[in-house]
């Protein structure tokens, strides 16, 4: 009875001390303003499910999720760590409304573009009031009040606006900065002469030899020239000239498409290019190519900002920068990177290790119908040819991507998943949201073509064998068939920079000759990389990421072979720790000029009070910037030595 009384207390003890595992969901919005989710953040149970839907506000409209997979407002999130989920929201679309009071008329000119085109929420409309003869502009009235013209309004709901005019004479003071003068034309004479009320003018920036217009500026703040104003109060309006050997130190791009925007991503604009190299590189003449827009999150923070990523397509082969000859070129904008530097030290990285190739990229100032558009990275394309990924026809170049946010057209990329069961995804072959799948962009190959069936089948071997039971026999074991100075280097590169898509979302490039061996590479992508990401703990430079977060090189680290391996490469790249620094260093000087000029651009993305998706520590300065990268760089680098 002793007994039977002392088991039923034991049990009874244990059933009350065993918690249950608790996790953290912090669940944000992006815009904080943007609309609202719930559940709101808190603590649950290890393995419950928990069901969060995001509704946007009144001016906004639901885009995505990012620490979630799901393409609708509504999303599934298994607790089975902490998790951390973001809402993406972006505005709606307005119309305006202008009428006139009086005799006269108003132009409209898109300053900055909201979130789509076509005057959406967010959209900067800058209005020019055009009196007629003998008329002044006199005050807006409506959802517009004042009596400053030009003036611009953000479209944040539906807008009526009326300009209203009176008769009244002003002068127009023209200013000049630097060398050139401004030359006046009277298009339309007011009511009487000398720059009456309702004189309309066209002045003409004329800069001098070896000098260039960039601006009006004043009370017009518009880069084309000529430019007709109307003279309908006092103005003052200067001419800013800058010489191209001495703007910012970078080499200059012109890109002209004759007024024709770019804004898809899809459909190419055709236009011309020419390139100033500012005496370091070789100048490219006016040349035809064609633009798009380019990109996956970086698309989406340009329509934000106004500052887009694009490619370049020339007809022929052409050398850019010195660059090697090529047809397809890429201008990174940096959004997401104030520092402006992690798409650049991460290729001194890759210079430094044992890749066949490592995309080679120039800074540059990039002017897009004679409007300086800042600072942007202009480089080569990730494809196959014999002066970047050189595979030759037979050869196949692979990226291992997501199925999510518009990243993967399954009717124009052909693509396969894993068999290993070890991606995400993998219990079938059907492609569904959230699937790791491989997209073969090179060759161009059909579905079930001998070519695809190929290259499906020897990655599904390579899988078996790493996966297998002699996984670390040399002679049939994974590494009968990987390239390991690439997987190493490429592990190394990817784990210092604990670059947050590397580990299985995306951009994972690798390459496979018919007959040779798998190579890693090449390296793509670093903007959020470096701490550079507010939503999972590759924001940290504590912690591995690629070794817990690939399943290839989770496996592999089960082979002590491998392990030393990379722990005697890692020592090479740490030795070089003060390389990096130096060369982020000159980058900074380097960029000195231009990034200011960048930034006067784009002031937001220097003010601390503006939420810039995904950067964790915000600063007023370029320099804050370049030195929290340094310091992470540091930091990590003495992690991963005391523990890797």
């Amino acid at each position: 009875m002793k007994k039977i009384l002392f088991l039923f207390v034991f049990t009874a003890f244990l059933s009350c001390t065993e918690d249950p595992i608790m996790y953290s969901l912090n669940v944000t919005a992006n815009p904080p303003d943007g609309g609202s989710v719930i559940p709101e953040s808190g603590q649950f149970e290890e393995g419950e499910t928990v069901n969060i839907k995001a509704t946007p506000s009144s001016e906004y409209e639901f885009f995505s999720w990012s620490g979630v997979n799901s393409a609708t407002s509504s999303a599934s999130v298994v607790m089975d760590s902490d998790k951390t989920i973001t809402a993406l929201f972006t505005k709606k679309r307005y119309p305006l409304a202008v009428s006139v009071e009086g005799e006269g008329e108003v132009s409209e000119t898109i300053l900055k573009p909201g979130s789509t085109t076509d005057y959406s929420s967010g959209t900067i409309v800058a209005l020019l009031a055009n009196p007629s003869d003998e008329w002044l502009f006199k005050e807006w009235k409506g959802d517009l009040t004042g009596n400053e013209n030009p003036t611009q309004i953000t479209i944040d709901s539906p807008k009526e606006i009326t300009a209203v005019f009176e008769k009244k004479t002003y002068p127009l003071t023209i200013e000049v900065e630097g060398n050139g003068s401004v030359t006046e034309k009277v298009i339309k004479s007011g009511a009487v002469t000398d720059f009456n009320s309702g004189t309309v003018l066209e002045l003409t920036a004329v800069p001098e030899t070896d000098w260039s217009f960039l601006k009006w500026s004043g009370d017009i703040n518009l880069s084309q020239n000529p430019v007709e104003i109307t003279v309908d109060q006092a103005k003052t309006i200067k001419a800013e000239f800058y010489q191209p050997t001495n703007f910012t130190g970078l080499p200059i791009v012109y890109v002209n498409t004759s007024g024709i925007p770019i804004d898809s991503k899809e459909d190419y604009v055709e236009g011309s290019v020419h390139i100033s190299g500012e005496g370091i590189f070789s100048d490219l003449t006016e040349t035809e190519m064609k633009i798009k827009g380019r990109g996956n999150s970086t698309w989406w923070q340009g329509g934000i900002w106004g500052k887009k990523p694009y490619q370049i397509k020339f007809g022929d082969k052409t050398e850019v920068l010195n660059m090697p000859k090529d047809k397809k070129w890429v201008l990174l904008a940096e959004i997401s990177d104030p520092s402006l530097i992690r798409n650049k030290i991460v290729r001194e990285m890759a210079n430094i290790s044992r890749f066949d190739y490592v995309p080679q990229a120039e800074y540059v100032e990039l002017f897009i119908n004679n409007e300086h558009a800042g600072t942007y990275l202009i480089g080569q394309k990730v494809e196959e040819s014999k002066n970047r990924v050189n595979i030759g026809d037979e050869g196949y170049l692979v990226e291992i991507d997501t199925y999510a946010h518009g990243r993967v057209d399954l009717e124009e990329d052909v693509v396969f998943k894993s068999s290993s069961g070890y991606w995400k995804g993998d219990v079938n072959q059907n492609v569904e949201d959230g699937d790791t799948v491989f997209n073969i962009k090179e060759p161009g190959i059909d579905y079930g073509s001998e070519e695809y069936n190929l290259i499906k089948d020897h990655v599904d071997n390579f899988e078996s064998a790493l996966f297998g039971e002699d996984f670390k026999d040399p002679d049939t074991g994974y590494r009968s068939y990987i390239d390991l100075d690439s997987f190493i280097d490429y592990y190394i590169v990817n784990e210092i920079s604990k670059n947050q898509d590397a580990a299985s979302f995306s951009s994972i490039y690798f390459s496979y000759v018919p007959g040779e061996k798998i190579k890693m590479g090449p390296v793509w992508d670093y903007d959020l990389a470096f701490g550079n990401v507010n939503y999972s703990t590759a924001e940290f430079p504590e912690g591995f990421w690629i070794k817990s977060g690939s399943p290839w090189y989770k496996r592999m680290f089960e082979d002590d072979y491998f392990k030393d391996a990379v722990r005697e490469r890692f020592d090479y790249y740490y030795s070089n720790l003060t390389s990096f620094q130096t060369k982020i260093d000159e980058f900074e000087t380097y960029l000195s000029v231009s990034q200011a000029k960048n930034f006067e651009l784009y002031p937001g993305i220097l003010d601390p009070n503006v939420e810039l998706w995904p950067v964790p520590e915000r600063f007023d300065n370029h320099h804050g910037y370049v030195e929290h990268l340094k310091n992470w760089i540091n930091a990590r680098m003495e992690w991963l030595n005391t523990w890797l």
